[in-house]
């Protein structure tokens, strides 16, 4: 997740005007050190303006670890029944649906988790590299394309989020040219680490253009 995209998100779960304690559930919200960590604008940017306004996040993935509350496949029918009697108000579903292979069964889940009324958050890559986790399956839909996951969902707000390319992006950080010359030097030498040559070839095809998300807010029918 980028920084625009946790800023975004969090502003439209903040805007629902969702009661005091209501439930967001977190799906694949991985642990709590890749999000204060790894990507700390997770927790700065959307976790913690989430709490803020007095809603309660529950963060759930397929591995136990850290700072996750609830572990489990969503597609498990046992799981989808122990989670689905916490009645979400509002589930987060975001940069998952590219890395399976059944995105659709995956999104039908996720919907069953919510009460009825209640809301979907669903971010996808729409231009972005190849960033497998494990897989990816180059999924990069609009969000009218997104829409049709959930055809009878009703569609509350959507956009598409521009952010950086990749150039910004790596010189942004410190000692940025020397980061991007590596990345091309090692692109150069596709036999180095064959298994990483292919993400970070294709990132250089963003390096003048912007990373694309399509963020979609759906509100499940009463």
């Amino acid at each position: 997740m980028r920084k625009e995209e946790a800023t975004k998100i969090a502003g439209i779960v903040t805007s629902l005007g969702l009661e005091n304690g209501s439930i967001c559930l977190n799906i694949g919200s991985s642990t709590k050190h890749f999000r204060t960590v790894m990507q700390p604008h997770i927790s700065s940017n959307l976790i913690q303006p989430i709490e803020a306004s007095g809603i309660r996040i529950i963060h759930c993935d397929i591995k136990k670890d850290e700072g996750v509350d609830l572990v489990g496949d969503v597609l498990d029918s046992e799981f989808q029944k122990s989670m689905a009697g916490m009645r979400a108000d509002v589930l987060l579903c975001c940069n998952i649906l590219e890395h399976l292979t059944d995105p659709h069964s995956f999104a039908a889940a996720c919907g069953n988790l919510v009460r009825a009324g209640g809301y979907m958050v669903v971010s996808v890559p729409s231009s972005y590299p190849y960033h497998p986790d494990p897989i990816d399956t180059m999924l990069r839909p609009t969000p009218c394309e997104l829409g049709a996951f959930f055809p009878d969902w009703k569609v509350i707000a959507a956009e598409v989020l521009t952010t950086d390319t990749f150039l910004d992006e790596t010189l942004k950080k410190d000692g940025g040219a020397s980061v991007l010359l590596k990345h091309v030097l090692k692109v150069l030498v596709p036999f180095y680490r064959p298994r990483q040559w292919w993400p970070k070839a294709h990132r250089l095809l963003w390096l003048f253009r912007p990373y694309k998300s399509s963020v979609v807010v759906f509100q499940k029918p009463r």
